[in-house]
């Protein structure tokens, strides 16, 4: 069994600003496990155990649906947290630019996976960048000033050109990711 999911990969530019996100918010007293800012991405699906079979079947409906679809520019858009900044349970990056792109995007690859048995997600899709996890539950008041004071960073705006197929094998030190297949989008 594979453990896989489909993700935009960010540019070094973007992991150095996630980067700085964590470290500045690594100073709050708190019980979150923060992401490796270098494997930073932005799922699209997860997959979680699949088949090698099932894996091959993915890309072979996934190829002609993703190059079939224009590139498009996505900019990091302040600090927020599910569910909410007082007891956050996930700390996240927001996102700008075109994302009625992105949400057709997702949309389209949730359709297309469909008629492989891959049901569509019960969530609406907010795409976000995971900066890390909280194991408390309580009201953390340092916590909740760090999020809000920290809410914007100046970002230049990125070009998703490609989305990615990517295993993930967790080991003791924090998931590994490996590219199984790279998907372009078109050009204009």
């Amino acid at each position: 069994m594979i453990r896989s999911f489909l993700a935009i990969d960010l540019p070094e530019r973007q992991k150095e600003v996630v980067a700085d996100y964590i470290q500045e918010l690594r100073g709050v007293p708190s019980k979150i496990k923060w992401v490796s800012p270098h494997q930073t991405h932005l799922t699209l699906k997860f997959f979680g155990s699949i088949t090698p079979e099932t894996v091959e079947k993915i890309s072979q409906t996934l190829s002609p649906v993703i190059s079939d679809y224009l590139r498009f520019h996505l900019t990091l858009k302040g600090l927020s947290a599910f569910p909410n900044l007082f007891r956050p349970r996930v700390i996240w990056i927001g996102l700008e630019g075109e994302i009625e792109n992105l949400q057709g995007l997702h949309r389209t690859i949730e359709l297309a996976l469909v008629p492989l048995g891959i049901p569509k997600d019960d969530r609406v899709f907010q795409g976000h960048l995971t900066l890390g996890r909280n194991k408390d539950t309580q009201i953390n008041e340092p916590l909740y000033r760090g999020l809000s004071e920290g809410l914007e960073k100046e970002t230049a705006p990125f070009v998703v050109e490609e989305l990615i197929l990517f295993r993930s094998d967790l080991k003791p030190s924090g998931p590994v990711y490996t590219k199984l297949e790279v998907f372009p989008l078109k050009k204009e």
